[in-house]
């Protein structure tokens, strides 16, 4: 056990403050809107606290980690695509000014509009099916780190799981989006200060220039330059690039855009935060790299074995327990719960939502308030049992990073791309949007199931694999929404929505 009484009360601490904030926001819920988006009144400051601290999850400095173990300092063009994507976005406001000028609750509500109830339900089944998948892992990761981190034996990993998701669905249910942005804003601030001490500790304890020795000895050339790198490479950065018009438009990201008080805040929204995108990307990457460093420097080091192979996932939690001192520990490990509980409950909220608001609704339009409020909070409930299953039983075949970049694309080249056809293009049809989004929404499927379940021969491995598919994805989507739309124009003439609806073609 690494922790002693003043890591325990640190994080003991941390607990019953933000239990305290979920029971006293359950008296603000007066409605659906402010159940859901805090009724539209974030301004810019909490909006950037909330987004920051709902997209700087456990999970990700999880995954980031384990990718700079695996990549060296290549990981870090992650971080910085990312920054460009959302200086871009931020800039032009391409896709959350129009849709929070329409005043929708979810994307798919945007489908309804533009085209019809169909392509609404498909597009909600896309985006629930790939971010419940996309959040398959979180708490399996999660318990593995603080499994590592306070020094839990083996056998309790499930028990850990079982614990964080009952902790989430608590004040999730309980206080909505309310409590989610009041806890989120606290949370930050834990956040914040315990990564970045927690990066100097990492990076003093086995010294910088050992750690581009050690990168250099491990990866050569490919630890630095992604495009030379055996695990990343030209596809992969190709892929990303793709991405980079969608960037910050993870659903739960995307409903602080639609829950500011205007399009123009949601615009500087994205062009703060992309700032701290890029350090949610490189200080734990770092972490991951000096881990690397530490059990390179030691050879009776070794890693815990998953399924005969060493699990990369383990190397920051194990390296963080041996070398912050006590109370740093503690606080890390708060900070570490509080980015879960950032990133779950916000998660969790938002696939509830697709749930209730884009398929359920179409089909029951007569619900009230209260019912569809008592509706979201048991698909809370049934999304959270979803997501501890599918971390028992999924194995992602690459990094973890790389699985959630696949159920992005799942996501971001279906319904994002026909989204932004919608938006932008006055040809754009339901027969093109139909097309897309089930052609977008299946290819990933492939990688999904069938990469490294050696199903397929050899020599076509490569075609389920994680960048092709990706980039396969993009282009395939485009070419049928283009397509489809511009033979069917007659039999099926575009949609406009009603004049005066900002970002939308009249």
């Amino acid at each position: 056990m690494h922790f002693i009484w003043i890591d325990w009360f640190t994080v003991i601490t941390f607990l019953v403050l933000t239990t305290g904030v979920a029971l006293a926001t359950r008296k603000l819920i007066s409605d659906y809107d402010s159940f859901l988006l805090a009724g539209r009144s974030l301004k810019l400051y909490l909006a950037m606290a909330t987004m920051g601290a709902t997209e700087l999850g456990l999970v990700t400095l999880m995954y980031f980690s384990q990718q700079g173990y695996k990549s060296g300092f290549s990981a870090f063009s992650i971080g910085v695509i990312a920054l460009i994507g959302f200086l871009f976005v931020g800039r032009t406001g391409f896709i959350i000014k129009g849709l929070r000028d329409l005043e929708v609750r979810t994307i798919a509500e945007f489908f309804g509009l533009r085209y019809n109830r169909s392509t609404q339900i498909i597009a909600a089944v896309i985006t629930f099916a790939a971010g419940l998948m996309n959040m398959g892992l979180f708490l399996v990761l999660g318990a593995k780190f603080l499994l590592y981190m306070v020094g839990f034996p083996p056998e309790v990993l499930p028990y850990l799981m079982v614990g964080l998701l009952l902790l989430v669905l608590a004040y999730t249910v309980v206080g909505g989006m309310v409590s989610v942005v009041l806890t989120d804003y606290v949370q930050f601030l834990i956040l914040f200060s315990s990564v970045v001490f927690t990066t100097y500790f990492a990076i003093t304890h086995v010294g910088y220039d050992s750690v581009l020795e050690t990168v250099q000895r491990e990866y050569g050339a490919g630890g630095f330059d992604p495009f030379v790198s055996e695990d990343l490479g030209w596809l992969f950065i190709i892929w990303l690039i793709f991405g980079i018009p969608f960037s910050g438009m993870w659903p739960p990201a995307l409903s602080r855009a639609l829950s500011t008080v205007d399009s123009e805040t949601s615009k500087k929204l994205y062009s703060f935060v992309g700032l701290s995108f890029l350090g949610r990307a490189l200080m734990p990457t770092m972490w991951g790299i000096c881990a690397l460093t530490y059990f390179a420097s030691d050879v009776s080091l070794a890693l815990p074995m998953l399924d005969g192979v060493a699990d990369t996932a383990a190397a920051m939690p194990i390296y963080l327990a041996q070398i912050l001192p006590a109370g740093v520990r503690g606080l890390m490990v708060a900070a570490a719960l509080a980015a879960m509980m950032s990133t779950f409950d916000s998660y969790l909220l938002c696939w509830s939502s697709i749930l209730i608001n884009d398929i359920v609704l179409p089909l029951r339009p007569g619900l009230n308030d209260s019912q569809k409020i008592r509706l979201t909070r048991l698909a809370v409930v049934g999304c959270g049992i979803f997501v501890l299953s599918w971390g028992y039983l999924y194995k992602p075949p690459e990094t973890f990073f790389r699985f959630m970049a696949i159920t992005g694309t799942m996501y971001s080249a279906s319904v994002l791309l026909t989204t932004a056809a919608g938006l932008y293009w006055k040809k754009a049809n339901t027969v093109g949007t139909l097309t897309s989004l089930v052609v977008a929404g299946a290819l990933p499927l492939t990688t999904i199931f069938l990469g490294g379940a050696d199903i397929l021969p050899a020599e076509y491995e490569w075609m389920v694999e994680d960048k092709v598919v990706g980039i396969a994805t993009f282009v395939v989507s485009l070419v049928c929404m283009v397509v489809a739309s511009l033979l069917t124009q007659k039999s099926h003439p575009p949609k406009v929505l009603a004049s005066g609806k900002e970002g939308v073609p009249a």
